[in-house]
C-alpha cells in the first residue's frame, strides 16, 4: 500500500452506522453478562445516546449507561482490520498466537491510555467487553476479543461496495471537562496551562513500559510530522494556487533543513511515542480553564517529541483566542507552559517555526483532499480557512518577508522560553503578560511608545 493509499482507505472505511445501531453493539457486547441477547439474557440496561461527536475517521457517541457516562467508538476500517486480522483464527494461520493482537494500533491506544490513568493524567479509561461476542460479530474468537478490550460487529462503512465490512467497537471511560474548543473566549493563560499539561503528557508517555514492544507505534502515519515530505501526494487537491505554492514551499524546506540534515547528522530530535494531535478538540478544561484530561490517541506513533508540542502551537494558532489575530500570542504562551515542564533541545528550538509550518500544511492539505471526497461534511473544513491563514502569517509566498517574519517569531520564541519561571507550581497561574500582543495585520497605535520614540510622540502632539 502505497503512502497514499492508507489515507484514502480510511475515508472510504470511515464508519456509517446508525446511532441505534452502535448502541445496539454496545448493548449486546458490553453488558449481556455472557447471556445469549438472541435468548432474552442481555441485562436490561438504559442506554442513551447524549450526543454523536465529530470525528475525521470514527465514528464517536456520547452515551450514558444507567445514568453513567462513557464514549462509544467505532473505528475505522483501516485499524479495525489492523486489529481484526490479528484476533481472526484462519486455517492457514498455524504460527498465530492468542496476544498477537499487541501488534495492532488499537492495543496500542488501550496501553497509552492505561498508562496514563496511572500516571494521574486523566483520559478514558478502556472498558472490558462481556465474555461472549454475539452471533453479529465476525469470526473473531471471543476470548481473545475480550482479553483486547474490544468488540467487533459488521456495520455500514461510507464506501457502499465495502459495507457492511467488520469493524471494531470500544466502549471507553468518560472524562469530565470540556473541549477547549467549544469555549467561545478564553484566556492566555489557560493556553499556557495547556503547554503545561502536554508537556507532562510527553513526560509520561516517555515512561510508558515496554514501548518496544508495542509495535503499532512504528506504523506509518500520514500525520506524523517526520511523514510532511509525503504530502506531495495530496498537494494536487489544493485547487488554489497560491496556497497551494505555500505547501509546496514547506515540504521543500522540510526535506532541505530537516530531513537532509538528519541524514548527515547536524539535527537531531529526541524520540518516544507521542500523542499525534493535541488540538484544541483532544484536551478538556475545567472551569477554571485549567486542563482537565485528554482524550483520542489514534494518531499516536513513535515519533520526534517535538512534533506533539509543534502540532500543539500550530492549533492554538486558530483557538477562540488565537483566531482572533491573537495567533503568534498564543502559540507562545503555550510554548511557555511547555517549557516550564520539558526544556527544548537547541535543534527543536531552531526548527520549530518549520515544523509549525508542516502540521498547518498537513491539516490544510489534507483537509482539502478529505473534503474532496465527501464535499458537503462541513466539519472536515473546521480548521481550513484558519490554517491558511496561520500558514500565510508565519510562512507566506515571500522568501525575503518569510526571513524577516522567521527573525520576529523567534526573538518571540526565545522570550517565551527565557521568561519561564522555573519555580512555578503545577496548580499555579503561569504569567503571560508580556506575551498579549496582537498579530502584525493588527494596527498598533502605540508603536511609539513600545520602541521608546517618545519624542515623536511630542512632536504629534504639537501637531494636533
Amino acid at each position: 500500500m502505497s503512502t497514499s493509499d492508507e489515507e484514502i482507505l480510511r475515508k472510504q472505511l470511515k464508519p456509517n452506522p446508525t446511532n441505534e445501531e452502535v448502541i445496539d453493539v454496545i448493548r449486546t457486547n458490553y453488558f449481556n453478562n455472557g447471556g445469549d441477547s438472541s435468548s432474552g439474557d442481555v441485562v436490561d440496561v438504559d442506554i442513551k445516546l447524549i450526543k454523536e461527536l465529530d470525528s475525521y475517521d470514527d465514528r464517536n457517541l456520547w452515551i450514558s449507561v444507567n445514568g453513567k457516562n462513557y464514549l462509544a467508538k467505532v473505528h475505522n476500517g483501516v485499524e479495525s482490520r489492523d486489529m481484526i486480522r490479528f484476533l481472526t483464527k484462519t486455517g492457514n494461520d498455524e504460527n498465530r498466537k492468542d496476544d498477537d493482537y499487541r501488534r495492532s494500533a488499537i492495543h496500542l491506544q488501550n496501553s497509552i491510555m492505561k498508562h496514563l490513568n496511572v500516571c494521574n493524567i486523566t483520559t478514558n479509561q478502556p472498558q472490558l467487553p462481556s465474555d461472549t461476542i454475539s452471533s453479529s460479530t465476525t469470526t473473531a474468537s471471543s476470548s481473545s476479543s475480550s482479553i483486547a478490550g474490544v468488540a467487533v460487529a459488521t456495520l455500514s462503512v461510507v464506501s457502499s461496495k465495502d459495507s457492511p465490512t467488520p469493524l471494531v467497537v470500544r466502549l471507553l471511560g468518560w472524562v469530565d471537562g470540556r473541549p477547549m474548543s467549544s469555549f467561545p473566549m478564553l484566556p492566555i493563560e489557560g493556553i499556557a496551562d495547556s503547554g503545561r499539561f502536554l508537556g507532562n503528557l510527553n513526560y509520561a508517555l516517555s515512561t510508558l513500559p515496554n514501548s518496544d514492544q508495542l509495535l503499532a507505534s512504528k506504523r506509518y502515519h500520514q500525520w506524523d510530522g517526520k511523514n510532511t515530505a509525503d504530502l506531495k501526494d495530496f498537494v494536487k487537491y489544493v485547487t488554489d494556487d497560491r496556497k497551494r505554492s505555500m505547501v509546496e514551499s514547506v515540504i521543500k524546506a522540510f526535506q532541505t533543513n530537516i530531513l537532509d540534515t538528519i541524514k548527515t547528522g547536524e539535527t537531531t530530535f529526541e524520540k518516544s511515542i507521542i500523542h499525534g494531535d493535541f488540538n484544541d478538540a483532544n484536551f478538556l478544561l475545567n472551569d477554571n480553564f485549567q486542563v482537565s484530561g485528554v482524550i483520542d490517541f489514534g494518531d499516536s506513533v513513535e515519533s520526534w517529541t517535538i512534533l506533539d508540542l509543534s502540532v500543539a502551537m500550530a492549533y492554538s494558532m486558530m483557538n477562540s483566542y488565537g483566531k482572533r489575530r491573537r495567533s503568534l500570542s498564543a502559540a507562545a504562551a503555550l510554548l511557555r507552559g511547555y517549557n516550564s515542564v520539558r526544556k527544548l533541545t537547541k535543534d527543536e528550538r531552531r526548527h520549530l517555526p518549520l515544523l509549525i509550518a508542516c502540521r498547518l500544511s498537513c491539516s490544510a492539505t489534507l483537509g482539502a483532499y478529505s473534503y474532496a471526497q465527501n464535499p458537503g461534511n462541513e466539519y472536515l473544513l473546521l480548521h481550513a480557512k484558519p490554517a491558511w491563514d496561520a500558514l500565510d502569517l508565519i510562512w507566506g509566498t515571500d522568501s525575503e518577508h518569510r526571513a524577516v517574519v522567521h527573525t520576529s517569531i523567534n526573538e518571540l520564541f526565545d522570550l517565551a522560553c527565557s521568561s519561564t519561571d522555573d519555580d512555578v507550581g503545577k496548580d499555579d497561574v503561569i504569567d503571560c503578560s508580556d506575551l498579549c500582543f496582537p498579530d502584525p495585520s493588527i494596527p498598533d497605535p502605540i508603536a511609539a511608545i513600545r520602541s521608546g520614540s517618545t519624542d515623536n510622540v511630542s512632536e504629534k502632539k504639537r501637531k494636533l
